[in-house]
């Protein structure tokens, strides 16, 4: 749940409209969303106006990646001189899990540095399963709705817009290629992380899975909130971002195509996932994660 604590909110803060549950989620515009690599963010964020803000809060040290980073390798080179022999498990060859990372304001700090160590950790344990794996990330290019919210202001306000700010998903390590500390030192950069429109970044991580030949397909969230950006829920009603959460969440369950689970940071994300694990503190991602995915990978009856 992104942190609207902004002192400038306060000029264009007012009563939301009232939340019509019958009205069709829509996007006003998708113009200004981005997809990007990580290691395309220093150029796209160096060029936003609002960037400045971050200055206020302090940095995260990315050392702990690259040394657990060293730590990983040193095992795994331990593990093959022990045993030479194929450590794959039975099944895993044609399976795929994504990872996706809330990157919402209130994810600062020890919440994203134990979810970038989580993704480290995952992707190695991956990698020796001979598993398919993605690491993804989700939050919003600006705060206040970004050129999107500039745009309805232009067109003169229409009633019910939809979504209402500039999606930014960003991908750290894709299929086939190998996660690294340098990448998840991304995810702690201060200008980074904003607002979270969970329910299309979701639908973005799935539809990257559904395009992929493995049979078996995995998709877990790790966020610490609710669907929070307030540009949208001013002007639809504070319950659209969650309403469409929930009808995501319910339709990928239903198909049956995708495993989705969550893992919720003092969050209870079982309101919205069937496979839901709420961890009082990040301290327990690294664990848990591991123990969610030998779940979800271990073949069926």
């Amino acid at each position: 749940m992104a942190l609207s604590f902004l002192p400038s909110f306060r000029k264009w803060r007012r009563h939301p409209v009232q939340f019509d549950p019958d009205r069709p989620y829509q996007v006003y515009t998708r113009d200004y969303d981005l997809e990007l690599k990580a290691n395309e963010l220093d150029a796209v964020l160096a060029t936003l106006p609002d960037r400045r803000w971050a200055e206020r809060f302090p940095q995260v040290d990315p050392g702990q990646l690259y040394d657990l980073e060293k730590d990983l390798a040193a095992r795994r080179t331990r593990i093959a001189t022990s045993q030479p022999q194929d450590s794959s498990a039975p099944g895993t060859a044609d399976a795929i899990v994504s990872l996706l990372i809330d990157h919402s304001g209130s994810m600062r700090g020890q919440s994203i540095l134990f979810a970038a160590r989580a993704a480290l950790v995952a992707s190695d344990l991956l990698e020796g399963l001979g598993v398919k794996h993605e690491v993804l990330g989700f939050t919003t290019s600006r705060w206040k709705g970004g050129r999107s919210r500039e745009k309805w202001l232009s067109d003169h306000q229409p009633a019910y817009p939809g979504r209402l700010n500039d999606l930014l998903h960003i991908i750290y390590c894709s299929a086939g290629e190998k996660l690294s500390a340098q990448r998840c030192a991304n995810m702690l950069r201060p200008d980074l992380i904003k607002e979270n429109i969970d329910g299309e970044a979701i639908e973005w991580a799935a539809s990257r899975l559904r395009q992929r030949e493995e049979r078996q397909k995995c998709l877990i969230v790790l966020s610490d909130g609710a669907p929070v950006d307030d540009s949208t829920w001013l002007a639809n009603g504070d319950r659209y971002l969650d309403h469409h959460l929930r009808h995501v969440t319910g339709e990928i369950e239903q198909a049956g195509d995708i495993r989705l689970a969550a893992i919720g940071i003092g969050h209870p994300v079982e309101q919205y996932y069937k496979h839901g694990i709420t961890i009082s503190s990040p301290e327990e991602l690294e664990s848990t994660l591991l123990q969610l995915i030998n779940r979800l990978l271990r073949p069926s009856p």
